[in-house]
């Protein structure tokens, strides 16, 4: 029997293209998964996917707005209410905004540092309560952190906040027993890369950029990326790590 089919795994940004995948990937190993996202809809289209595709699934949907603290602290609320223990924590939600330091309205400012910074703090905040003495939270990263970008300076500015925010919990947390790592991956084939590659000109360039930019010569699948996060949440195969920055990258730092 999987390790997870006793615990319940909560997905922040599950509708997400890394998010999906993450939610199929705790799902078929028989998790109990509680989707996060603001988007109703497509929350319950990945419901349906999930219980079409793994057998005897169980989900809970949560609609919250990850900026909103009232909101977060609400979800959380309904999972108390409920007598639910969360054993993992994914914060996988996101915003990408781009442009030049010069060029960013306040607003898109404000708006990417609520998602990607206050939006992974008001999650534990409200969620860590939920966990009982031991678990593990996995907060989703990116090599922006730690290589900067022509453009999306502000996106590099907190993927760097989510990391360092990542060494400090492990440190607060460890009295608890509940490991936190964050997940830092190159470029997906998917969510944000997509949004990337429609709002260019020449998409096929940008394409092939992207998979250049990495040593095995491609951006990483959604899935790949959601196996990472199934092995830091996993007490049986990373039980000793905490305070890291795990990179998935395909090589990409190397070639920095």
């Amino acid at each position: 029997m999987s390790e997870y089919a006793d615990k319940t795994v909560v997905i922040t940004g599950a509708a997400g293209g890394i998010g999906q995948a993450i939610s199929h990937a705790f799902a078929s190993a028989g998790a109990h998964v509680v989707l996060l996202d603001q988007d109703a809809e497509r929350l319950e289209h990945l419901t349906q996917t999930l219980q079409a595709s793994t057998d005897s699934v169980r989900v809970t949907t949560l609609i919250a707005d990850l900026t909103d603290a009232a909101s977060v602290e609400a979800a959380a609320g309904s999972l108390r209410q409920a007598g639910q223990t969360v054993h993992v924590l994914v914060n996988a939600a996101g915003l990408l905004r781009q442009g030049r330091v010069v060029d960013m309205s306040v607003e898109d400012f404000d708006a990417i540092l609520a998602v990607n910074v206050r939006g992974v703090f008001l999650s534990c905040k409200y969620f860590v309560p939920l966990m009982q003495q031991g678990g593990a939270i996995v907060n989703l990263s990116s090599v922006s952190a730690f290589a900067g970008s022509d453009g999306s300076t502000v996106y590099t500015l907190t993927k760097g906040a989510v990391s360092s925010f990542s060494l400090g919990l492990a440190q607060e947390l460890a009295p608890r027993h509940i490991r936190v790592n964050a997940l830092c991956p190159g470029w997906v084939d998917a969510g944000f890369t997509h949004q990337v590659m429609a709002d260019t000109e020449q998409p096929e360039v940008l394409e092939q950029a992207a998979r250049d930019a990495h040593v095995l010569g491609r951006m990483a699948k959604p899935e790949e990326v959601a196996q990472a996060a199934l092995f830091l949440a996993s007490e049986t195969q990373a039980s000793f790590v905490t305070g890291t920055n795990l990179f998935v990258d395909g090589g990409f730092m190397i070639k920095r």
